[in-house]
């Protein structure tokens, strides 16, 4: 072999860490290409091209060492989803670099964008951590799910959503720098506890920490030109807010703190503006390659959110709804669509419900004190029903004197994995989907589990479902985003979503409906009405 193949040639070195194999991947000259699921303990190193979606399973290490540049294939469309990669992690992965040798999570494009990949999930791993990385250009940053992981010492900026986010889970973010994010700069949702956050500079964004059904402590970080708010608190939170230090934060915002929705707060001894307070000081440089020169949602952004009017597949009607934002529950029924609000609501103590005219797109509020977190709206043509991600519980519910009445309500199946999200009702029985999405419970009308719907093929349900009286309609599972499955869990149609994160279905007899996210940030018309034009598969 010449020495210029030598060179060329990638090392694969099987070396024995801590009495397990454990497989090194390092680039002689060149980066390294990787996709697909670990089936062994690795080490990462040099630069790393990720070109197809990478799985940490149970059970498996992976090693990451300093100075590793890791770049994702970016994919900027909407036709091919599953070009958009990132990584997930179920065993254990430790990204741990120093002051001068920092680790990259990064787009692979040359000139990178907000939501070129989709970012690291970790899920139910307790000895991951990273310190010392960068990540940047992701759908969202780090995001964990039952899990206790460690972030410190990192950047997290001008990813599209969430720089960190955590649902049932005791993350520590501490000593880093985030900023420039799409919605929050931490989004804590749903039963996290003892959430430590702590020196961190939390900058330049739009909102920076968001807490719902979470327990939080935040002492000296430093808040500075967020647009709108430095703390959010709501569906029964609590938060202690000591020493940290708070500089230009929205408009009107004083203190730049709210708390909301039965949530409750320590705030003490913080400089707003007049104290002593310093900003924390890093041992690490905030080194860019790149600079993104707006934060995700802004103007200027160049994200697609919003696809074609007309494809192949599908045709966009109308669009109503503006000044709602987005959600996760949608039905039509008695000849108008009904959702939530979002947020908070202006009548009763929680989430207004909205009955709005699809012709016109004109609406009405009706009062709600108690359902906190809709995700799944039915109607069977007598009452409605309401899948609450928080409470964990289902709501069967109608209208009178302008406010909600709840008549019964009763937990959801295995509620101690978690809230999930999407449901609808043939009229007899109420179809849930799990947490994982692999499957429908089938539930009478008493709460009592009469059966389960298993999609075939090991694919998964993202957000919402809707009976039509032949098929059931959801986001996800198919390639396109929005498929067609038997009543046995059979895809047999897909067509593409309208556009970026179908997050509620409805179905009026001859127009699917929908909620699409687009960007958090725009106050644009977020309910489509859908025209089927070809939905074979």
């Amino acid at each position: 072999m010449n020495q210029k193949l030598q060179i060329a040639v990638l090392v694969l070195i099987l070396v024995l860490v801590g009495g397990a194999a454990s497989l090194i991947l390092m680039g002689a000259q060149g980066p390294v290409t990787k996709s697909g699921i670990l089936e062994q303990n690795e080490i990462w190193s040099g630069e790393i091209h990720v070109t197809g979606y990478v799985v940490v399973p149970e059970g498996i290490t992976l090693t990451i060492e300093p100075s590793t540049i890791i770049k994702f294939k970016h994919y900027r469309g909407y036709k091919e989803p599953w070009k958009k990669l990132g990584m997930e992690v179920n065993g254990t992965l430790k990204a741990v670099g120093t002051p001068e040798k920092q680790i990259w999570f990064t787009s692979d494009a040359e000139d990178p964008i907000n939501g070129d990949w989709l970012g690291i999930v970790l899920g139910d791993t307790k000895n991951s951590e990273f310190n010392y990385v960068i990540v940047e250009f992701g759908e969202l940053g780090i995001a964990q799910f039952d899990s206790e992981v460690v972030v410190s010492n990192s950047i997290i900026r001008w990813n599209n959503s969430e720089g960190l986010y955590a649902e049932r889970s005791k993350p520590v973010f501490m000593y880093n720098t985030l900023y420039g994010n799409g919605y929050h700069e931490i989004a804590l949702e749903q039963y996290n506890e003892n959430v430590q956050i702590l020196y961190n500079i939390i900058r330049d964004g739009h909102y920076g920490v968001h807490c719902e059904k979470t327990t939080a402590y935040l002492e000296r970080n430093y808040f500075k030109n967020e647009e709108f708010a430095a703390i959010t608190a709501g569906m029964e939170s609590h938060v202690v807010v000591k020493r940290n230090k708070f500089e230009n934060i929205g408009i009107g915002q004083k203190p730049p703190i709210s708390i909301y929705g039965g949530s409750t707060a320590e705030i003490e001894n913080n400089d707003f503006g007049k104290g002593g307070i310093p900003a924390p000081e890093f041992d690490y440089e905030d080194i860019k390659n790149f600079e993104l020169d707006y934060v995700p949602g802004d103007l200027e952004d160049r994200y697609l959110y919003v696809y074609d009017k007309v494809d192949e597949t599908r045709r966009t009607i109308k669009k109503i709804g503006q000044g709602l934002s987005f959600g996760w529950a949608l039905v039509y029924a008695e000849n108008n669509l009904w959702r939530f609000s979002l947020g908070s609501g202006e009548i009763g103590e929680s989430l207004d419900f909205i009955k709005i005219d699809p012709v016109t797109g004109d609406y009405q509020r009706y009062g709600n004190d108690e359902i906190m977190n809709p995700r799944g709206l039915a109607h069977d043509g007598e009452y409605f029903w309401v899948n609450d991600f928080s409470l964990l519980k289902i709501f069967k519910f109608n209208l009178e004197d302008g406010y909600i009445t709840i008549y019964d309500s009763f937990e959801i199946p295995e509620k101690e994995k978690g809230g999930t999200m999407g449901m609808t009702t043939d009229g007899y029985n109420l179809y849930l989907k799990s947490r994982d999405g692999s499957k429908l419970y089938k539930l009478d009308k008493s709460g009592n589990l009469v059966g389960e719907i298993y999609l075939q093929n090991n694919i998964r349900f993202d957000s919402d479902i809707v009976w039509t009286g032949n098929y059931f309609w959801a986001s996800g599972g198919c390639e396109k985003g929005i498929g067609k499955f038997t009543i046995e869990g059979n895809l047999v149609g897909e067509i593409y979503p309208p556009a970026k994160d179908t997050w509620a279905l409805a179905w009026n007899g001859n127009y699917l409906w929908s909620i699409q996210r687009t960007c958090e940030m725009w106050d644009d018309p977020k309910i489509y009405q859908i025209e089927i034009l070809n939905d074979s598969i």
